[in-house]
C-alpha cells in the first residue's frame, strides 16, 4: 500500500500559486469572463474586452445582459439559465452586442462554480464565430447554388476520388442509375475492364488531363441496347489528411461527364437496317426475276427446237411448201424475241468478300423480318454463341439468304395453325466449322420432298398465294454454294417443324 501511495504522490499536479493562473487566463487566445448568480460580470480577460469592444472598467459591475442583442429568441435566455442555475454545464451560441453595437455570433460555454466564500459564480468561455458562420453560410449557399446548377444540366456529372469513391453527383446521374440498374460509374469500370483490361480510372487515365470512352449497355427496359459517352477530366486537389500537414501531396478527383446516345445510335441503327432491308428486297426480287426469265427461256427452248426440226423436215420432203418462207419468218422473229429476253435479264451487284460476323448477320436479318414476325405473332428465339469466328462473305447476299429462310419458317407457321408460334436461332462453332440451326414450329418438310425444296419454281405454298413462289430456297441454295457452305434438313426435336442446318467454313482471314 505504501509504494501505491507512493507512486500516487509522485504523479501529482505540481500547484502553482495563484498569479499564474491569474496570467494564463488574462493572456488565453480566448474571451473568458465570470459573472455572480445575477449574471453581473465580475472579471473579463484582455480577449473579453477585443471581442466585445468594452474595456474591463466599463464591463465589471454591469449585467452580462449588457451584450444581448433582439436577435436572439427569449426561448434560448430560459433554457440557458435554467440549465446553469440547475448546476449543468450550457453550451450554445447567442446573437450578442458590440460596444460599437455591432452584431456578431458568440459561441458560448458556461458552467458554475463557488468562490473562495462559498457564493456560486459563473465562468464562460466565448468565442466569436461571426466570420466561421458567414463562411460556413456561404460554402453552404455555394454548394445549394452548384447543385442546382449540376441539377439543370442535361447531361450527368459525377466526381470520385482515387478509389472510386463517389464524392458527389447530380439528379441525371443518378436518375441514369436507376435506369441502368447500377451505378454508371460500376458501367464504365465493367466496360474498361472488357475492353482494356483494366480496373481503375488512374490507369485509364496514365498521365492525360483528359479522356473519353464509349460504353454499351445491355439493358433490361424498355430500350434493351443504350450508349453513353463518357468524358473523364482529371483534378488535381490537396491532400487533407494530418500526416501531410507539413509535407503537402496532392491528389486527384476524376470529374466524370456522362451523355446518352442511345437515341442517336438507334436512328442511325434504324436507317442502317432500313437500307438493309430495301437492299435484301432488291436481291430478291433480282434473283426472282433471273429465274423467272431464265425458267421461261428453258421452256420455251423445248418448243423452238421442235417446230426447227419440223421445219427441216418439211423444207427436205416438201420443198416448195408456200408456208415455209413465214414458218422461216416467225422463227427468226422468235429467236430475235428469245435473245432480247436474255439481254433483259437483269444483274445483281456485286459484292466483295470480307470477313463476316454470322452473329451481326442474324440480328440484322431478323430486324427487318420484325414486320412479319409481329404480324404473325411468331416469337423469335436467338441462342447464339458469344465466342464465334468470322467467315469469308458477302454479309449482304447472307442477310438475304437467312430472311428467306426466316419468311419460310413463318409460312409454315401459319400454315400448320399451332398453338406454339416460334423461331429459334442457334449458333455454335464445332470442328473449325460454323453452324446457324433454324428451327420452327411448323408442320416440317417430309423427307422426300426435302431435295425438292431447293428447285427454282418448287413450292408447298397454296397455289392461290401470290408472291415468289418456289423462290425462297433456291436463293438460299445460291447464296450458301457462293459461300462453299452446306445445308441439311431435318426435324426439330423440341418445336416439332423444320430444323435447318446451315455449315459454313470458318474463314482464315
Amino acid at each position: 500500500m505504501g509504494q501505491v501511495e507512493t507512486r500516487l504522490q509522485d504523479s501529482m499536479p505540481p500547484m502553482f500559486e495563484p498569479q499564474a493562473f491569474s496570467q494564463i487566463v488574462s493572456n488565453a487566445p480566448i474571451a473568458i469572463s465570470i459573472t455572480d448568480d445575477n449574471g453581473t460580470i465580475l472579471y473579463v480577460n484582455q480577449m473579453f474586452s477585443d471581442i466585445t469592444g468594452y474595456c474591463p472598467e466599463e464591463l465589471i459591475g454591469r449585467n452580462s445582459s449588457l451584450l444581448s442583442y433582439k436577435a436572439t429568441p427569449k426561448q434560448v435566455y430560459e433554457n440557458l439559465w435554467h440549465t446553469i442555475n440547475s448546476g449543468q454545464h450550457w453550451q450554445g451560441q447567442l446573437v450578442n452586442r458590440k460596444k460599437s453595437g455591432e452584431p456578431y455570433i458568440a459561441e458560448i460555454s458556461i458552467s458554475r462554480f463557488r468562490d473562495t466564500q462559498g457564493q456560486h459564480c459563473f465562468y464562460a468561455i466565448h468565442k466569436d464565430i461571426t466570420e466561421k458562420h458567414q463562411l460556413l453560410t456561404d460554402l453552404k449557399n455555394q454548394s445549394v447554388m452548384f447543385e442546382a446548377v449540376l441539377n439543370a444540366t442535361p447531361i450527368a456529372i459525377a466526381m470520385v476520388d482515387n478509389n472510386h469513391q463517389l464524392l458527389f453527383s447530380n439528379a441525371k446521374y443518378d436518375k441514369i442509375g436507376q435506369s441502368i440498374g447500377q451505378p454508371p460509374m460500376q458501367a464504365l469500370v465493367d466496360s474498361l475492364n472488357e475492353d482494356y483490361g483494366i480496373n481503375t480510372l488512374s490507369d485509364f487515365m496514365a498521365q492525360k488531363d483528359h479522356r473519353y470512352k464509349g460504353v454499351h449497355i445491355e439493358n433490361s427496359g424498355a430500350v434493351r441496347e443504350r450508349w453513353f459517352d463518357f468524358a473523364l477530366v482529371r483534378i488535381p486537389v490537396s491532400d487533407t489528411t494530418a500526416d501531410t500537414y507539413f509535407q503537402p501531396q496532392d491528389a486527384f478527383y476524376t470529374v466524370i461527364a456522362i451523355t446518352e446516345r442511345t437515341r442517336e445510335k438507334l436512328l442511325v441503327e434504324e436507317r442502317r437496317i432500313n437500307s438493309v432491308k430495301l437492299m435484301t428486297r432488291d436481291n430478291k426480287y433480282v434473283h426472282a426475276m433471273q429465274e423467272a426469265l431464265m425458267a421461261t427461256l428453258h421452256q420455251l427452248q423445248g418448243p423452238f427446237n421442235m417446230i426447227d426440226s419440223a421445219m427441216n423436215i418439211l423444207k427436205r420432203t416438201s420443198p416448195s411448201c408456200p408456208g415455209l418462207i413465214a414458218m422461216d419468218e416467225a422463227m427468226e422473229t422468235a429467236l430475235h424475241a428469245m435473245q432480247d429476253i436474255k439481254q433483259a435479264i437483269p444483274e445483281r451487284n456485286s459484292e466483295a468478300f470480307q470477313p463476316v460476323n454470322i452473329n451481326q448477320v442474324i440480328r440484322d436479318a431478323t430486324a427487318i423480318c420484325t414486320d412479319e414476325l409481329l404480324l404473325s405473332s411468331t416469337k423469335l428465339e436467338l441462342i447464339l454463341s458469344p465466342r464465334l469466328g468470322s467467315i469469308n462473305g458477302m454479309p449482304h447476299r447472307l442477310i438475304l439468304a437467312l430472311k428467306q429462310l426466316i419468311d419460310n419458317a413463318i409460312d409454315a407457321i401459319q400454315a400448320a395453325k399451332r398453338n406454339e408460334r416460334t423461331i429459334r436461332l442457334t449458333t455454335f462453332e464445332e470442328n473449325g466449322e460454323i453452324n446457324i440451326l433454324v428451327e420452327d414450329s411448323g408442320g416440317g418438310i417430309v423427307p422426300n420432298l426435302r431435295l425438292k425444296v431447293f428447285q427454282p419454281f418448287f413450292s408447298t405454298k397454296p397455289k392461290h398465294q401470290t408472291g415468289c413462289r418456289g423462290i425462297g430456297l433456291s436463293i438460299v441454295q445460291q447464296v450458301l454454294n457462293e459461300h462453299s457452305a452446306t445445308i441439311s434438313i431435318d426435324q426439330s426435336v423440341q418445336l416439332k417443324g423444320a430444323l435447318i442446318c446451315l455449315t459454313f467454313p470458318c474463314s482464315e482471314w
